[in-house]
């Protein structure tokens, strides 16, 4: 497998290079990651500060619990799973390790998180240094996709830390008296902004995961065994088309068992060229005879007539070549129009041989003329013979239909798969057991059964995820949530402010219809243990939508009615609010046309998208072996 497998290698349809690849795939998202984490983490303390300072310990105790929540529970997730203790039971020197080590990230978790950016960002910088297939290169990439705790909490940190935090500062924002601090106003700004740029960033990474993960993507926080299993399992279960089709047996010709043994005899009379040059013996008694033939012997009209060869020579050439002949030498003539390359002594055996031959078989026994005259005329040597040859068995002639109908089939299987840009899946998928059955029978039985030989296309079983998204999706798709993310929240801050019972109440409603189409969706192929989790996941369904730890069985339907759902929510908070709320300030009205237009924005770039951008799907053919 390639290292770079699963990454994309092009750019809004052009191929890109591999230093490209790993540029805009790794170090540029690690590096802008790096920077929103560490502005907001800064930020929130500031806030935490800045409300102790001004006397609202409750708020501050408050926005300081968000920033400790996602550690926490990474902790508690890491040491409730089974599989990342080590592998001996009991209270032992790797036990202590590994508590000490969670702990440590527990306490110090902003420091865990920043060396887990600069590892990544080291070995991207350390892969652009190294050639295209070298084992460095792998070797970074390797490093680059090794799977950290830390990648379950920066998941958490969008869910757990920015989106309370966001509607949290939102709302004390909201108030009245707010902007008589401008310090705690400043910092406030940037927390929700920068918590803003968080929650994107997750959303737009896993929004598609388990699409992706089935055909190849893992969970970052894994343990290196699980991904190790997991790769292995879906090269042993799975292929690609690409190696499917590399597999594919083609229909070749079948070979006629006829020619092998007529040249077996031509071979054993006349001999090999390639083993007389090599110098191995050919099984052929004697050397090997060259028949020198001319252009004009493929011309029958003047082929018919006796050709005398010395006719274009003069008397002192025929002279030379007379006592060429008696001294048993080879003589090569010049002509001046085609040249002809020939020994005059393997001519003459030539002929004699042939006149033996020709002497010895049975169809021209009755023949008793030894005139070279009577040799050369074409008329006799045409002759129907007296007795008729042996019937030729049926065999050969099925034989050779056979051998036709192969070689149309190869023609139009080569043809189809050059011409036709998009085959239907398995449509060249042919048996290799049928012809190896078929060769182990005897002649008669293969011919009877020739008719049933010619394969059909059969089906395949295929597994359809999706590739990941390029940079100029992922780019076009991190705004597109950002604008519905200023949507959702301005939409519930504003409405909680005016109406706080009726937001909770519009809150409570909207997470159990996400956790009653959770339900719905995996009610068959999904365990009743991971209930648990659907409750947070319905959570993360009341700001945004993923297809993570359940696989969307009706893609469409979920984008189009979660979509529809949240804008008629949205708009039906705003219209209640601008319209029977008590409000003077310019704020309010700057924030009604602030989600009228980030709601329009996110619907814009989510059809762009869609339509021109969205990640191709990977197609995989389930081994039959398996």
């Amino acid at each position: 497998m390639d290292v770079l497998d699963g990454v994309p290698c092009s750019i809004l349809g052009y191929p890109v290079k591999t230093r490209t690849q790993v540029v805009m795939t790794f170090l540029v998202p690690v590096i802008f990651e790096m920077m929103v984490y560490i502005v907001l983490t800064t930020a929130d303390v500031l806030v935490t500060v800045e409300h102790f300072r001004n006397g609202n310990t409750s708020w501050g105790w408050f926005t300081l619990s968000l920033i400790w929540l996602p550690s926490v529970v990474c902790f508690c997730s890491i040491v409730s799973t089974p599989e990342r203790w080590p592998e001996q039971i009991g209270c032992d020197k790797r036990t202590g390790q590994f508590l000490f080590k969670n702990i440590a990230i527990l306490l110090l978790f902003p420091l865990a998180a920043l060396y887990r950016f600069n590892r990544r960002i080291f070995w991207s910088i350390e892969a652009l240094f190294h050639e295209k297939g070298s084992y460095g290169r792998a070797q970074s990439i390797a490093k680059i996709l090794e799977t950290s705790p830390c990648e379950l909490y920066h998941f958490l940190q969008a869910f757990l830390q920015a989106a309370p935090q966001m509607m949290l500062q939102l709302y004390i924002l909201l108030r009245d008296g707010t902007f008589r601090n401008y310090d705690t106003v400043t910092v406030q700004v940037i927390s929700v902004v920068f918590s803003f740029l968080t929650m994107a960033t997750i959303i737009t990474t896993y929004q598609r995961f388990e699409s992706q993960k089935i055909v190849g993507r893992c969970y970052p926080w894994s343990t290196p065994e699980q991904t190790v299993c997991r790769r292995k399992e879906l090269l042993r279960t799975t292929s690609t088309v690409e190696s499917a089709l590399a597999q594919t047996p083609s229909i070749a010709p079948e070979i006629d068992p006829v020619v092998p043994n007529i040249m077996r005899n031509f071979y054993s009379r006349y001999g090999s060229e390639f083993q007389s040059e090599s110098g191995s013996p050919s099984g052929s008694i004697g050397p090997r005879k060259t028949l020198n033939v001319d252009a004009i012997n493929f011309n029958r009209q003047q082929s018919k007539g006796y050709r005398d060869p010395y006719a274009n020579f003069t008397d002192d050439a025929k002279l030379e070549i007379s006592d060429t002949v008696d001294g048993e030498e080879g003589f090569k003539p010049r002509t001046t129009g085609r040249s002809v390359s020939f020994k005059l002594q393997d001519t003459v055996q030539e002929i004699n041989e042939m006149d033996h031959y020709l002497r010895s078989t049975e169809d021209i026994r009755n023949y008793t003329d030894d005139s070279d005259d009577e040799y050369l005329k074409p008329d006799e040597f045409d002759a129907v013979p007296k007795k008729p040859a042996p019937p030729t068995p049926d065999a050969t002639v099925f034989q050779r239909v056979s051998v036709f109908r192969h070689m149309l089939l190869y023609n139009a299987e080569a043809f189809i798969k050059e011409k036709v840009p998009r085959l239907p899946q398995g449509m060249f998928d042919h048996h290799q057991e049928a012809s190896k059955k078929t060769a182990r029978k005897d002649q008669t039985e293969a011919d009877q059964t020739d008719g049933d030989a010619i394969s059909l296309p059969c089906r395949r079983q295929t597994i359809v995820g999706l590739e990941q998204d390029d940079i100029a999706g992922k780019s076009v798709l991190f705004v597109g949530w950002v604008m519905f993310l200023l949507m959702r929240m301005l939409s519930l801050s504003t409405f909680y402010v005016f109406f706080p019972l009726y937001f909770w109440m519009l809150f409570v409603n909207h997470y159990l219809l996400m956790i009653a189409c959770i339900v719905y969706e995996v009610r068959l192929h999904e365990k009743l243990e991971r209930y648990f989790f659907y409750l947070f996941l319905a959570y993360m369904y009341v700001f945004s939508l993923l297809e993570f730890k359940i696989r969307f069985i009706h893609v469409r339907w979920w984008y189009i009615g979660y979509i529809g759902i949240v804008l008629l929510e949205n708009v039906a908070m705003l219209v209640v609010w601008f319209n029977l709320g008590v409000f003077e300030s310019w704020w309010f009205y700057f924030l009604h046309h602030t989600i009228i237009v980030s709601g329009v924005l996110s619907l814009t770039c989510f059809l762009f998208y869609y339509a021109f951008l969205r990640a191709k799907d990977k197609v995989l053919f389930v081994n039959e072996t398996t």
